[in-house]
């Protein structure tokens, strides 16, 4: 009897590991948020190809592609701006269907995430002249409070995504650098890859992608990359990619 109830219970398993096999994907649930950047405007002002629609290709060209959704994403979007977005549950209608924000942070499997430039450009006008007649003690003040308010904003979004989120750190997106801006990129690259590892975030640093690169940014009256610029973000996620 024990021997039949020892062969009945190892069919058991082997009929759910069946069903389990065929029904189980390792497809990729992607959602990119965050603002210009992450809705991909071009060089040019306009709604393109952004870097989360390279990254999406990718995945889907590797066939670990689920979903993919960049609609929580605005233009001009500040920190405070997408921390009002998970206080409010955001619900956005696609396809005439309803998704709600935190919904979709909890089903995601990939969170990419670009903010936060909109807040550095508007407390320094990254002009090379502004920045070098600022106090070294003011740049610091600036970039330590952006970084309390994205942790701020790491800690709410770890609550709904518990897989893997990577955060696009920032580039100077004007002509030639100084000796200022490389020290100020330097402290500001320091401190967001501190916060992110707290929060288990990959941390992607574009400083010195876009410096070496002028070509990333084609239009000199705009601040957004052209479609090198946005590959080249790609391409570093999925250097980073851990799934």
């Amino acid at each position: 009897m024990k021997h039949k109830k020892l062969i009945v219970f190892c069919l058991l398993c082997f009929v759910i590991y069946l069903i389990y096999s065929c029904f189980h994907t390792n497809k990729i649930n992607y959602l990119s948020l965050g603002d210009s950047l992450s809705l991909g405007i071009n060089a040019y002002g306009d709604v393109s190809y952004g870097y989360s629609d390279y990254l999406a290709l990718y995945l889907d060209r590797k066939q670990v592609l689920g979903g993919y959704s960049k609609d929580f994403s605005v233009s001009g979007s500040r920190i405070s701006d997408l921390q009002h977005q998970l206080d409010t549950n955001q619900h956005i209608t696609v396809n005439d269907s309803d998704l709600s924000l935190k919904k979709c942070l909890r089903e995601s499997d990939l969170v990419t995430l670009s903010i936060g430039a909109n807040d550095l450009i508007s407390a320094i006008n990254m002009s090379t002249i502004d920045i070098e007649t600022l106090q070294e003690e003011d740049i610091i003040k600036i970039i330590d409070d952006l970084d309390k308010n994205l942790e701020q904003l790491f800690k709410e979004l770890r609550k709904y995504a518990k897989k893997e989120i990577i955060f696009i750190g920032y580039y100077y997106p004007y002509q030639e650098p100084s000796l200022m801006i490389d020290r100020m990129f330097s402290y500001l690259n320091d401190k967001l890859e501190d916060s992110c590892t707290k929060y288990d975030i990959t941390y992607i640093n574009t400083y010195y992608g876009f410096k070496n690169n002028p070509s990333f940014l084609p239009n000199p009256t705009n601040i957004h990359p052209g479609p090198d610029g946005y590959q080249a973000i790609a391409n570093l996620i999925v250097k980073k990619l851990k799934l």
